[in-house]
């Protein structure tokens, strides 16, 4: 078996770092969407006044396993993530969608509050509601 020199100046040693460094890298983004995840899916069970016990007989899933998700220290399948936006009752790319700009967390969760309030109403009011929104929305574009 070849020896590997580890001298700084060989290229070897230069691609370890360089597999270490990039492995270090694609962890913590990883880490980091996993966290995104389970700060949204702990938003929309709060919102829901639903414990992560109920959240867990829904989703077929343990209440351990539910916290873990929450707390970003699992990298759960597409498909648990699947269950628990239906136990949640979202669809699931709401759940897994991550906006790049990160919005802030207390304004995040009247948001959802608000969604899940509408997803409440009526179709005719849910209209009426989204009509309102839409002239708010221009009216504030236009400041």
């Amino acid at each position: 078996m070849a020896k590997i020199d580890f001298s700084h100046n060989n290229i070897d040693y230069r691609l370890l770092l360089l597999n270490k460094s990039l492995s270090y890298s694609l962890f913590m983004k990883q880490n980091k969407f996993l966290k995104s995840i389970g700060e949204k899916v702990r938003t929309l069970r709060k919102v829901k006044n639903m414990s992560q016990e109920r959240l867990a007989e829904l989703s077929g899933l343990h209440p351990t396993y539910i916290s873990d998700i929450e707390r970003g220290k699992v990298n759960a399948s597409i498909y648990v993530f699947y269950m628990v936006a239906n136990a949640l009752e979202v669809p699931f790319p709401e759940l897994v969608n991550l906006s790049s700009v990160e919005m802030n967390k207390k304004l995040e969760g009247e948001i959802s509050s608000i969604v899940a309030q509408l997803r409440t109403l009526s179709t005719k009011k849910q209209l009426i509601f989204l009509s309102a929104v839409k002239g708010l929305l221009s009216g504030i574009e236009q400041i």
